[in-house]
């Protein structure tokens, strides 16, 4: 009879009794963890506060450096002086063709060749022309009649650039406060093909034109929703020779609330600026007309304005979404740090 082999059973050793007092490793650990997210949430929240206003602020800064009236002000005087440039060019070009008709001083031929230059060509805007010969005796014209009322000023003008000499001028602005128009008159030589205009001219062309009805069209308006915006041309004494709105050609700077933007215009001073007028705080962009110096006497300037919280709508509602934000972020962050710090003082208990 087999011996049976006796059964080997296992014995299990009880794990050894934690000394009271003593922390568990797993509790200690979460401890540690708890107080150092705390610390960091401490560090954590006031610099993101500040971060956010921080951030807010250059956003404002960008926009208001943004600002997109004195870009346009350059524009719209670029534009401006193109135009009248290229009107006196139109002009100049005229005074040539006329030169046959003013040697002969034939009536007749000064008015058929205006009228096919002038009705088909770039001038159709001004208002009526007038022949003078060189001894500033009228010799015919086109629609003449339009410059009977400023026959002084017309011969005013011819006898200036007569003792100038140059290839053109401008007159002075005449003001038409009934009808809110601004007219000037452009004076040129005229002169045989291949003459010099520092030599003795045949005569002197001259035109007028409604300066405010020609370019007050072609003046921008900021583009901004619901913006009352306002363009204008100025004098260096500061009447309103365009404008985006008509009524206020014509009047002074000065008695319409922008006598700060005038003292700025005198005082050679270009570029974007903030100003009161009545009460309103305005965003300005000025440009100087400086392409006509030596045809003109006075000098321009070109003005866009519009009032600051329609320009600036983009900065206020960015400063709005940060304050949204910086005042939302920061309780938020506030009470995970009250939670991780009431957890870190219960598992420490």
């Amino acid at each position: 009879m087999a011996e049976s082999t006796p059964e080997i059973q296992s014995i299990r050793v009880p794990d050894a009794e934690t000394p009271p007092g003593t922390p568990k490793k797993t509790g200690s650990s979460a401890w540690r963890w708890n107080v150092g997210l705390v610390i960091f949430l401490m560090m954590i929240i006031p610099s993101s506060v500040m971060g956010i206003l921080y951030y807010r602020e250059v956003v404002a800064t960008y926009y208001v450096t943004r600002n997109p009236l004195p870009r346009s002000a350059r524009d719209m005087a670029s534009d401006v002086g193109r135009m009248m440039i290229g009107d006196i060019r139109d002009t100049m070009t005229l005074g040539k063709t006329l030169s046959r008709a003013t040697e002969s001083g034939s009536p007749a031929g000064i008015h058929d060749t205006l009228g096919r230059y002038v009705l088909k060509g770039h001038l159709g805007h001004f208002a009526g022309w007038s022949v003078y010969d060189a001894k500033n005796r009228e010799i015919g014209g086109f629609e003449s009649q339009n410059l009977r009322a400023y026959q002084n000023a017309t011969r005013d003008i011819v006898d200036r650039l007569r003792a100038s000499g140059g290839p053109a001028l401008i007159s002075r602005p005449i003001y038409n406060f009934r009808n809110h128009a601004v007219l000037l008159l452009l004076a040129v030589p005229i002169l045989k093909p291949g003459q010099a205009s520092d030599t003795t001219p045949l005569g002197y062309l001259v035109g007028v034109e409604n300066f405010s009805e020609t370019f007050g069209p072609y003046l921008f308006r900021p583009k901004q929703k619901d913006a009352p915006g306002l363009s204008y041309i100025a004098s260096s004494g500061g009447h309103i020779l365009a404008s985006s709105n008509r009524l206020l050609v014509g009047q002074n700077m000065s008695e319409i609330g922008l006598g700060t933007v005038l003292d700025r215009f005198r005082q050679g001073r270009s570029g974007g600026f903030k100003d009161y007028v009545k009460g309103e705080k305005y965003l300005f962009g000025s440009a100087l007309l400086g392409d006509l110096q030596g045809i003109t006497d006075h000098s321009w300037i070109v003005v866009l304005q519009a009032p600051e919280d329609v320009v600036m709508v983009k900065a206020q509602r960015m400063r709005f979404i940060m304050d949204l934000v910086a005042f939302v972020v920061a309780p938020i962050l506030f009470f995970v740090d009250c939670f991780f710090l009431y957890r870190s003082l219960r598992s420490s208990t």
